[in-house]
């Protein structure tokens, strides 16, 4: 008897519901409309009797319907502990696996190291220094982290990157955590898990470089900001924390820490017509929380470096908008970028805006519109600025990750004919690209990897077979209508591709992009306390792993001049600079190599140093 209350109960709703869209609910129902999400704040529930399951109003369109939130997804989707417990062991393989046991890289990796080992070598924990000198170039939030670290555990290279690898752990959490308050904990997993497994997402995550920590508080900002917006009762408590996130993202990378999030809620207020909503953000208690956070360092490390303020002007404004700086590059730049970094489920982004953006009986969703202008807002910002690198646009990956995953839980949910094709049309251009890719490298094989990088081409031949067979698998799991699996296939598609290349391939580049060896064996030759030499290369790691001081040469003659009229004074120079000049091997010899990494004296004192044999 309760059972047919229950149904008899069910279809008064339904029906109700039709006809408060002019009967055409159902209908439209029947044919097959898109389905795009759960309410955030259903207006109804229904509350079976027999099996005490709560049943949510879902938006079709801009239509309701009384649908189970998790109707077609059975077993594992419906725990939510098992969806968190994934995305964990997958964080964890990804970030995680061998990270202590690879050497520190040069440039960005040994640059920071060493800058963090100075800071807890030194005490000084407000001025960050580099080879003994002032360096302004990053604010000082992830160096207090890495520091912290190296107190902890050591300066090693496991201690080096575990904040980083936290930090990216911290991101996909919170992005899983944002997806589930905007819709269910299906599409949060889904966006946690393609954030995860972005290649570009994955290399920061295990890298001693500050972006990281950037993507972090961004992300965090956001989304205490959206549970400001969405819960009226609990903004004492949410718009604080998102002001003390902007602060720390203000510690993490500048003034762009604030610009950014600024820039997309401002946007979103106007778009939605709810800019007045900005005098419930508690803007005058946000302020102090914001400078109470971000302040303090600034205004120390400018009472201490009186050339501070200039440099800071100068690195966040001249500089970045000037049109003659370093690292100058097209507009364009960032769309080869972001579809190799987001790979690959950047093949979906173009139809996830489009569905998003797209709404045939009704206005925009808020929830998708808040997830568009994120990463418009800070792809578009950063294309039209004049200095760019690749890892510049990483805070707008949560964004993307989620809006794919909006569109991968619809077809998980209702596979439409329509959507179905759309999906099939999307990923055409991802196998193909692939199978293009294989192509060159079988047919021009880059024989710079081999001289530059020290890596073998048939394992990078077997590297491209290895990625297109498991891209076509995903592929035919899609044709065949299995949709889980072909998800499931592109994880695996990237998590078995960087375990392959951090077992057989990276391996192989450690020469090439470490001076680790290199630097043991000269610390061992020069005589304590003497500085190292690097012509025309920044070797880092080289200071990191014998805590010497170095000196950077521009020039030949500078070289010549230091080989011939020092005591006991060893250089390192690229393998490239030596066939340049061809007259090195008049003043210098060769005495040890890694990769293409050479270390060279003068004759002289190669004759008169114990140990020492020429090349």
């Amino acid at each position: 008897m309760k059972s047919c209350r229950c149904r008899a109960y069910s279809k008064r709703c339904i029906r109700a519901i039709s006809y408060q869209f002019d009967g055409s609910f159902l209908r439209r129902l029947n044919q097959g409309f898109d389905y795009f999400g759960v309410a955030s704040e259903p207006k109804a529930q229904l509350q079976c009797a027999v099996t005490s399951e709560p049943k949510k109003i879902f938006y079709i369109g801009n239509e309701r319907t009384v649908h189970n939130e998790y109707s077609s997804m059975s077993g594992f989707w419906k725990t939510e502990k098992a969806l968190v417990l994934v995305l964990l062991v997958v964080c964890l393989t990804l970030f995680f696996f061998r990270l202590g046991s690879i050497p520190l890289f040069d440039r960005d990796e040994g640059l920071h190291a060493v800058t963090s080992k100075e800071m807890v070598l030194s005490g000084d924990w407000i001025t960050t220094t580099f080879n003994g000198e002032n360096f302004y170039d990053k604010p000082v939030f992830f160096n207090w982290l890495v520091a912290l670290s190296f107190e902890a555990l050591g300066f090693t290279e496991l201690a080096a990157r575990l904040p980083a690898a936290l930090l990216g752990v911290g991101c996909v959490i919170v992005t899983y955590l944002l997806g589930r308050k905007m819709y269910n904990p299906v599409t949060g997993f889904l966006g946690a898990m393609i954030l995860a497994t972005s290649p570009e997402f994955i290399i920061l995550s295990r890298a001693v470089v500050h972006d990281i920590s950037l993507v972090f508080f961004i992300t965090l900002a956001l989304f205490f900001f959206y549970l400001g917006f969405t819960s009226a009762a609990q903004r004492k408590f949410y718009f604080p924390l998102f002001y003390a996130s902007l602060g720390c993202a203000v510690l993490s990378k500048g003034p762009i820490g604030v610009m950014l999030p600024g820039m997309i809620i401002v946007l979103f207020l106007t778009l939605t017509g709810k800019l007045r909503f900005l005098k419930e953000m508690q803007l005058g208690r946000g302020l102090v929380v914001f400078l109470a956070v971000a302040a303090p360092w600034y205004i120390l490390i400018s009472l201490r470096n009186s050339d501070y303020l200039d440099y800071f002007v100068k690195l966040n404004f001249s500089y970045f908008f000037s049109p003659k700086v370093a690292h100058a590059r097209p507009f364009y730049y960032y769309l080869p970028i972001l579809l190799g970094g987001f790979s690959p489920w950047s093949f979906f982004l173009p139809l996830a805006f489009i569905r998003s953006l797209w709404r045939p009986f009704g206005k925009i969703d808020e929830r998708a519109l808040f997830l568009c202008l994120w990463f418009a807002v800070i792809f578009l910002f950063f294309s039209g600025a004049s200095s760019k690198l690749g890892t510049y646009i990483l805070p707008s990956f949560p964004a993307a990750s989620l809006l794919v995953g909006i569109l991968w839980h619809g077809l998980l949910e209702t596979p439409t004919i329509k959507l179905r094709k759309a999906f099939l049309y999307s990923f055409l251009p991802l196998v193909m690209t692939f199978l293009l890719g294989l192509v060159y490298l079988l047919v021009a094989p880059p024989t710079m990897l081999n001289t530059r990088f020290g890596l073998d081409l048939s394992l990078i031949n077997f590297f491209g077979i290895f990625l297109v067979g498991m891209t076509v698998l995903s592929f035919i799991l899609l044709v065949y209508s299995h949709y889980k699996l072909s998800f499931f296939a592109n994880v695996g598609l990237v998590i078995s591709a960087i375990l392959l290349f951090t077992v057989l391939i990276l391996p192989a580049m450690i020469p090439y992009r470490s001076t680790k060896a290199l630097a043991i064996k000269m610390d061992a030759l020069v005589a304590p306390g003497e500085p190292f030499l690097f012509f025309d290369s920044r070797r880092d790691t080289a200071l990191f792993y014998t805590s010497r001081k170095g000196i950077f040469l521009d020039s030949y003659d500078q070289l010549v001049q230091h080989l011939v009229s020092s005591k006991n004074k060893f250089a390192v120079v690229d393998e490239d600079n030596l066939r340049k000049f061809p007259m090195m091997d008049k003043v210098a010899q060769i005495v040890g190599r890694e990769g293409n990494a050479v270390l060279v004296t003068a004759r002289r004192v190669a004759a008169s140093t114990p140990g020492v044999e020429g090349n």
